[in-house]
């Protein structure tokens, strides 16, 4: 009980750490765009400093093919070791870069270089730390196991955004948000830490000593593991437009389109994540109660029918409203997230797990996280119409309910 309780301490605070880390560039876009990219327009600087966002998206899959084939091949823990020893150096480059102004265009080539490195090492974290805890923790209580860890990471995501209150605070230098990430770098070496003192997951173990280890295991999870593959995905992208909404596209649309107070607004989005942090492992042991599939397909109704009046909300403007809304979304976002690390989990077999959910997940996250709020950022923009991203939202959500419903019917799950 002992060891098993170190292994999920372990797998929380390292995917914690790592999205304080990944995150903080969200929080501080608008200051980073405004110091990375040559134009004096503010939109024009937000879409170009959206591009360093979407770019660490784009990264995410190929990340997860990395780290999952060696999850996979030589272990969990050593997959999970390398990615938060790697995370800490690109956050540490980033606080520490100089403007634009100083050395011209190397500093925006250096700047997305460095998000493209923080998105490498972020696809083998997130479903690799579920994994490997999981695996740990067998059939006790997976759902909740995986709402923690998912909390976890909103957790790094919270700290992330309470910094940008505190340094963006009036009177706090222009340079402020720089200490963020230097704190991000440093403290990366205490979830490496933490992560040398775990021990490798017995259903890992079990599959080295039958020698069972796939040669190639992403191409095993694309090829005989597809309808799991694109479910994987669809989760993924749901999953993607409802977090990033909640971390960083309501922000811009109050922002923006609502003309709210940016200071203001970043302490309704705080309501959302605590929501979301909370949640999350209520809604997986909802699971451990119902089943994967059955949970997940409610909380995609659940997910549609949300969307119309949590904008509706949103457009009132007033705090109760506002209050609502976040809330709103918090549960919806926890309703995905929280019980998806227990369902991907049971769609493939061990030796090739690793690979199939993280590079699958990331492809998802990539177009619903990376490009769903530039998307509806555009949309909104160009067509003004301000239910335009619920629409979006309900689109995705019923896709998601099909793709799930359609896997459970093959019945075909692992343990």
């Amino acid at each position: 009980m002992i060891k098993k309780t170190r292994i999920l301490f372990a797998s929380i605070i390292g995917t914690a750490l790592e999205f304080y880390d990944f995150m903080l560039y969200a929080v501080f876009l608008e200051a980073i765009a405004q110091s990375y990219f040559p134009n004096d327009d503010v939109m024009t600087n937000q879409i170009f400093g959206h591009v360093g966002f979407v770019a660490a998206f784009l990264m995410r899959p190929f990340g997860a093919s990395v780290f999952g084939y060696i999850g996979d091949r030589w272990g969990r823990r050593k997959a999970l070791i390398l990615s938060i020893s790697l995370m800490g150096i690109p956050t540490l480059i980033i606080g520490i870069l100089p403007t634009y102004t100083q050395i011209g265009v190397w500093a925006s080539v250096i700047l997305i270089a460095s998000r493209l490195f923080q998105g490498l090492c972020t696809g083998g974290e997130y479903n690799g730390s579920a994994i490997f805890a999981l695996e740990h923790v067998g059939k006790r209580y997976p759902g909740m196991t995986g709402g923690l860890i998912t909390g976890a990471s909103v957790i790094g995501a919270l700290f992330a955004t309470l910094m940008g209150l505190l340094l963006k605070q009036e009177g706090m230098p222009s340079w402020g948000w720089r200490l963020a990430f230097v704190l991000g770098g440093v403290v990366s070496l205490v979830g490496l830490y933490i992560r040398l003192y775990t021990s490798e997951s017995p259903a890992f173990q079990k599959m080295k000593k039958e020698h069972k280890t796939e040669r190639a295991p992403l191409m095993s999870a694309i090829t005989r593991d597809w309808s799991s593959s694109l479910t994987t995905i669809v989760i993924g992208t749901l999953n993607g437009v409802l977090s990033y909404t909640l971390f960083k596209f309501l922000d811009i649309y109050l922002c923006h389109h609502l003309c709210m107070d940016q200071r203001e607004v970043l302490k309704f989005s705080s309501v959302g994540i605590i929501v979301y942090i909370f949640s999350a492992p209520t809604m997986g042991f909802l699971l451990d109660k119902m089943g994967g599939p059955k949970m997940l397909t409610r909380a995609c109704i659940f997910v549609f029918i949300a969307a119309l009046p949590l904008y509706y909300l949103l457009q009132q403007k007033s705090p109760g409203s506002l209050l609502a809304a976040q809330i709103l979304l918090g549960l919806c976002v926890a309703s995905i997230a929280g019980p998806q690390h227990a369902f991907v989990q049971t769609i493939f077999p061990v030796a090739d797990r690793y690979s199939g959910v993280s590079f699958n997940y990331c492809v998802g996250m990539a177009l619903g996280g990376g490009g769903g709020p530039l998307l509806m950022e555009l949309a909104v923009t160009y067509f003004g119409n301000l239910y335009l991203p619920a629409f979006f939202l309900m689109t995705v959500s019923f896709i998601g309910f099909w793709a799930i419903y359609l896997r459970s019917r093959q019945n075909r799950f692992y343990s």
